[in-house]
């Protein structure tokens, strides 16, 4: 009696008592305490029963079980089991109730009257209760009535108890299959464990020459087979299809259970085809379906079971290899199934669902809607005709959800995608986290969330999506064939959200994973094309954001590939070639092929040919063939061509949903091709219809902020050309105030870059506009500080002095805390791949580190609502930017296309002079001939040099009273903020330059540069360090004199001369000093406790990646000392002195489109916590790099180790080197510190020494 819990010493006892001495026992314990006790009492009064037949003991044993179970909690893990003693014992009772008449007699058999039961009657009753609860059983199948099966189970496990030697396999067998009846209705584990361990003891039980055999292996086949599905153990499955097999080689050719065997055995074939994609698994599957089909009779009640299994091995056939004879059989099959299928079976819902599944595909394969109606109506019937609790619902659900998405996806209906997400989102929270279908039900509702992200632009749909894609990647097996979808889509979410966020780790792992899906897809699957086609779509964003022709070239070769693999008539084909054609069409915006350009139209305009009229992806083609067509008149003039373009561009918006993220970039498009057209023919209408395409852009909420911004741009441009300043102005601020949404602090600073340089230049005709508009000249100088900078400032808020906070509020002060270093943390290298890390962990520090931008800015505004704390982080006030120019000026030079300004910041007021002589085209030319010459060795600087005195300088410096040189050493100082390509060129050295002349800048002023007004007055609120005395503080000194691996230049002969000369004056600043180990991570380890940081040596600028700009150390070549890891490191709580970089083009920053975010050395080592940094705007001379740095060194000698003397140290320096008061002599080191050009040959033409230019201080 395997339901009771009694010591296997005490069960032998009992059994070898008579019936007087277990009643005697019953009697001892017939009041017990405690439940083991009651469990015994229970117990010894059923075995009482069992040897003497005493129904008085029966009784007894049911109703001291009856309250045991009465006074056990619900939440009691033992609960279960007394409640199947109860159960038992009450069922028992229920059989002895019968009337004999009704008891199964057996020939022979007899008993007189008023006779104890002959010992035969046991076995009577054994079997009339196993054919009690087989009927039971067969009333559930029927009926579904839960309570028939329980009560068969219960009947069926109390005729095993009182068995003993009657108890025959196929009563095990039974049970056992009743058990796994029990799982299916109810997913108790419980039961399928038991139901497998029954069936294997009914086998092991069978004579191998016994009829019963063959059933009983079959039966365990489906147990077996049965865990498989739950759990997920191939180990299961292996064994379902070896036992099952064997019953169908014992069967006879006639037997009429051989179909229902042969049946089963196809099901577990086409099953373990599923989990590991032998494609002889399921032809056999397929095979052995179709004969139990062919052999079961047209009126066998397992006919319907039987056809529903052939049916889904013809479907999951189909989509292995495309036939479409097999999808059309699948169909007819399972249409068949379920019209011979009762309407209240319980099974009915099921094969319902499967018909609606091979529908559904059908559908994917000819694009017949009337086949994906049927299959979302099919679909619903199943969901509601299974109840609630049935452990089959979330598969139906998972089931009506997806046909529901692909509904949507080829009507548009937003209401099917809602119902889509919902059922989804059912379905996997009523699946458990161990089941082998979760991950399949995770990938679907990945997927649904990722359509509706595109249809609504809901960023929360988009997290989500890659959220449980990811999941399903990782709960699914390396080696399982459905794994390469799941890759697949997952690729997909990442690729739609890099789209969306600019995050360039998304966008790696999304070519990642989609490689791994096309690398793991058989050459001949259908899905294949799919997955070429996406990673395509990929391999194209990736050339978009880094430029890399490889990328493109891949993209469109793997998008030819998908073209060629798909049939003419598949609905996808229209898709794959619409995404042929756009990288067709890039790659002639990067090569000129115009063969490329006219096989882009081409195909772009077959892929809206071939779509319906009423597809929701049609407007996404029109746009496409507008783009190219559009693309096209611009290389070759056409007119019809941007007719054309106007035309279907207009088609597009006209079909796109108002509300649809997708139809403000639409309106964008139709507008930039109406320009064109106006430019082309100076029709005022175009320009007007143009205006209003941009308008109406604008006007779309669910656009993301990027487009948001580019329509605002094109807006206020045509705003600008008809006069109207103030509704410009008004657009161009809105777009300022968006930056900070385009770049969140979550993102990596290399994406932040991507992001805003789509932006470059903004700021500036936002200010230039507001001037225009009549504003303010501090409303305008304002919107400069919002949005120049962007990512530096984002640091600068997380970096900045919060002591007021943490004494006021310091609960807050450490959730910020809390907060800025998870955000503040180098989310750069956080970027696993897919072989080293499962996805979802690699989503999850993502997603915490979204969680903590949301909580940051929540956090922020609530502590803005505290007294005192009204501006916490918002950018300075006009007082606030006044009071950083006291006792010093600030000029903030503002360069744009409508105007260019100088903003002169006074301690009392900020005024605003329009420079007329300095014009975006000019700068553009100028700081392009800078670039060129220093390429060529043939240097230009007196021509720029005047040019920048008379049109930005002279007249700013007059309009601040700074008319005359200075003769008494009272100098006064300005700091410089240009904007835009002027940051490249040297506005503190420009003036005319010649022997006698004073009309120079530096003759009249000290010159500083910050980054913005905000970078100054941070830098001015980060603590001085105290020294804690003479010597105790040091400076770090580093002399590459040579330089490892360096082609060009690799001795710098004065390198170590320039740093012996520092440690010489070390003793008189009052500094140890200690020369580290020459690589970067020691370098770095000593930043953190330097007052001086010296780097003579190369520095090497990056064009394409400011980040990637560095200081070359030993290990340059591998881990080179960059911009990033700069600025990734936090210095400010005990913040070093001055970071002298002997090096060039450590101020200089040569990517056009991030000049505003002013990323190089110098800013990175500001942004770290130095207080003042010297730099360089391009090559410096090796020799003269030793004068320069004694002199200032001297000053703060001299002077002490203040503000005023870095500036003023630096000033004298290069006035020196100017006037020649450094002798001059031509260069007989040849070398430049310059780790890509070799300055010292270059001619520099009217000027006698150039060498001071470049030298720039950074500083407060």
């Amino acid at each position: 009696m395997e339901l009771f819990s009694i010591e296997a010493e005490t069960a032998s006892l009992l059994k070898d008592m008579s019936n007087e001495e277990l009643c005697s026992f019953a009697e001892l314990h017939d009041d017990p305490a405690i439940g083991g006790q009651i469990e015994l009492y229970i117990y010894t009064c059923f075995l009482l029963f069992k040897k003497s037949v005493s129904t008085e003991h029966l009784e007894r044993a049911a109703q001291r079980a009856e309250g045991w179970v009465a006074v056990t909690p619900t939440d009691h893990p033992d609960r279960i089991r007394r409640s199947r003693i109860f159960d038992m014992m009450s069922a028992c009772v229920h059989h002895r109730s019968i009337p004999e008449s009704t008891i199964l007699t057996t020939p022979g058999v007899t008993q007189r009257m008023g006779e104890e039961p002959a010992v035969d009657e046991i076995g009577i009753q054994i079997r009339h209760l196993s054919h009690q609860a087989e009927r039971l059983a067969e009333s559930y199948q029927q009926t579904g009535r839960l309570e028939d099966l329980r009560e068969a189970v219960t009947i069926m496990e109390l005729a095993l108890e009182l068995g003993g030697a009657h108890i025959e396999p196929r009563m095990l067998s039974n049970l056992g299959a009743m058990l796994g009846m029990r799982f299916d209705r109810t997913g108790s584990i419980d039961d399928l464990n038991r139901a497998v361990d029954i069936a294997s003891r009914a086998v092991d039980t069978t004579p191998q020459d016994h009829p019963d055999r063959a059933a009983i292996l079959s039966s365990l086949g489906n147990s077996l087979g049965t865990r498989f599905q739950r759990t997920g153990s191939i180990d299961d499955l292996n064994r379902a299809v070896d036992v099952t097999s064997i019953a169908v080689d014992i069967t006879l050719q006639d037997h009429p259970d051989r179909t229902t065997i042969l049946s089963g055995l196809g099901y577990w074939l086409g099953t373990r085809f599923q989990r590991t994609g032998s494609i002889d698994d399921l032809n056999r599957a397929v095979d052995i379906a179709s004969r139990a089909v062919d052999t079961t009779p047209q009126d066998h009640p397992h006919r319907a079971a039987i056809l529903n299994n052939l049916g889904n091995w013809l479907g999951t056939r189909f989509q292995r290899t495309g036939s479409i004879d097999d999808v059309n059989r699948a169909v007819d099959i399972a249409s068949i199934a379920v019209d011979t299928t009762p309407q209240d079976h319980p099974d009915r819902a099921g094969r319902l669902n499967n018909l609606g599944a091979m529908l559904g595909t059908r559908f994917q394969r000819t694009g017949s809607i009337d086949d994906l109606n049927r299959a979302v109506d099919v679909a619903s019937i199943a969901v509601d005709t299974t109840p609630q609790d049935h452990p089959g619902r979330a598969d139906i659900l998972n089931s009506l959800g997806n046909w529901l998405g692909t509904r949507f996806d080829r009507t548009g209906s937003i209401d099917d995608l809602n119902r889509a997400v919902n059922f989804a989102s059912i379905a996997v929270d009523t699946t458990p986290q161990d089941h082998p279908d979760r991950a399949s039900r995770l990938n679907n509702l990945g997927n649904w969330l990722g359509m509706r992200f595109q249809r609504t632009g809901s960023i929360d749909d988009l997290n989500r999506a890659v959220d449980v894609a990811s999941m399903a990647v990782d709960t699914t097996p390396q080696d399982h064939p459905d794994r390469t979808s799941r890759l697949n889509n997952l690729g997909n979410c990442l690729d739609i959200r890099f789209q969306r966020t600019g995050s360039i780790d998304d966008l790696n792992r999304a070519i990642d994973v989609a490689s791994i899906a096309v690398d793991t897809t058989p050459q001949d699957h259908p899905d294949r094309a799919r997955w070429l086609n996406n990673l395509g779509n990929c391999l194209d964003m990736r050339f978009q954001r880094t430029g890399s022709i490889d990328d493109l070239n891949r993209a469109i070769d793997v998008a030819s590939r998908a073209v060629d693999t798909t049939p003419q008539d598949h609905p996808d084909r229209a898709a794959i070639l619409s995404n042929l054609g756009n990288r067709l069409g890039k790659r002639f915006q990067r090569t000129g092929s115009i063969d490329d350009l006219n096989r882009a139209v081409n195909f772009a305009s077959i892929a809206v040919d071939t779509t319906p009229q009423d597809h929701p992806d049609r407007a996404s083609r029109l746009n496409n063939l507008g783009n190219w067509l559009g693309t096209r008149f611009q290389r070759t003039g056409s007119i019809d061509d941007v007719n054309r373009a106007v035309n279907v561009a207009s088609i597009a918006v006209d079909t796109t949903p108002q509300d649809h993220p997708n139809r403000a970039g639409r309106l964008n498009n139709l507008g930039n091709w109406l320009g064109m057209r106006f430019e082309r023919t100076g029709s005022i209408d175009d320009l007007n219809c143009g205006l209003s395409s941009y308008k109406e852009g604008w006007s779309c909420h669910t656009a993301p902020p990027s487009v948001h911004i580019r329509l605002a741009r094109a807006t206020a441009n045509i705003l600008a050309l008809q006069r109207e300043w103030g509704e410009s102005s008004q657009l161009l601020e809105e777009a300022v105030k968006l930056l900070p949404t385009v770049s969140p602090r979550s993102l990596n600073h290399t994406d932040k870059q991507h992001m805003l340089a789509e932006s470059a230049g903004l700021a500036s005709v936002a200010a230039a506009a507001a001037l225009n508009a009549g504003k303010a000249a501090s409303h305008a100088l304002q919107l400069l500080e919002l949005g120049r900078g962007v990512i530096a400032s984002l640091l600068m808020d997380m970096r900045g002095d919060i002591s007021d906070l943490k004494r006021e509020h310091p609960g807050l002060a450490d959730e910020f805390t809390s907060l800025r270093d998870e955000l503040d943390s180098p989310s750069d290298r956080l970027t696993p791949t897919i072989s080293n890390d499962s996805t979802s962990s690699w989503e999850s520090q993502a997603k915490r580190r979204r969680e903590a931008d949301q909580k940051f800015g929540e956090l922020i505004a609530g502590i803005r609502t505290r007294p005192g704390f009204e501006r916490f982080l918002l950018p300075p006030a006009e007082d606030e930017i006044m009071a950083a120019a006291d006792p010093d000026p600030i000029v903030v030079v503002n360069l744009s296309s409508y105007r260019c300004d100088a903003f002169m910041v006074e301690h009392n007021q900020i005024t605003v002079l329009e420079l007329p002589g300095l014009k975006m085209e000019e700068v553009q030319e100028r700081a392009q001939d800078l670039r060129s010459s220093r390429a060529t060795g043939s240097f230009h600087i007196t021509p720029l040099l005047g040019w920048l005195w008379d049109s930005v300088a002279h007249p700013t410096l007059n309009a601040l009273g700074f008319n005359d040189p200075v003769s008494d050493d009272k100098w006064r100082r300005v700091w410089w903020i240009p904007t835009g390509l002027l940051s490249q060129l040297p506005l503190h050295a420009a003036g005319l330059h010649m022997r006698g002349s004073t009309e120079t800048v530096l003759d009249r002023v000290m010159s500083s540069y910050a980054p913005s007004i905000k970078a100054l007055i941070h830098g001015r609120r980060v603590p001085i360090r105290e020294s804690a005395g003479p010597f105790t503080d040091y400076a770090l000194l580093v002399a590459m004199r040579e330089t490892p691996g360096l082609a060009t230049s690799r001795i710098l002969p004065f390198a170590g001369d320039e740093v012996e000369m520092l440690k010489s004056l070390c003793r008189s600043l009052k500094l140890g000093s200690l020369t580290p180990i020459m690589r970067k991570d020691n370098v770095l380890q000593h930043l953190q406790t330097c007052k001086i940081f010296h780097f003579a040596g190369h520095g090497q600028a990056d064009p394409a990646d400011p980040s990637q700009s560095c200081l070359l150390l030993e290990d340059w070549k591998t881990s080179p000392l960059t911009v990033g890891d700069l600025r990734d490191h936090r210095l400010q709580g005990n913040g070093p002195f001055l970071g002298y970089l002997s090096a060039c083009s450590t101020g200089s920053n040569e990517a056009v489109r991030l000049a505003d975010e002013g990323i190089h050395l110098v800013s990175a080592f500001q942004l770290a916590g130095f207080r003042h940094v010297i730099g360089t705007l391009w090559e410096v001379s090796d020799r003269h790099c030793v004068d320069v740095a004694r002199v200032l060194y001297e000053t703060l000698r001299d002077e002490g180790m203040t503000d005023i003397a870095v500036c003023r140290g630096l000033h004298r320096a290069v006035r020196a080197l100017r006037n020649e008061g450094i002798k001059d002599e031509k260069e007989k080191d040849g070398k430049a510190r310059d780790a890509t050009l070799e300055f010292s040959g270059s001619r520099v033409h009217e000027m006698a020494n150039p060498h001071w230019v470049p030298y720039i201080h950074f500083g407060v």
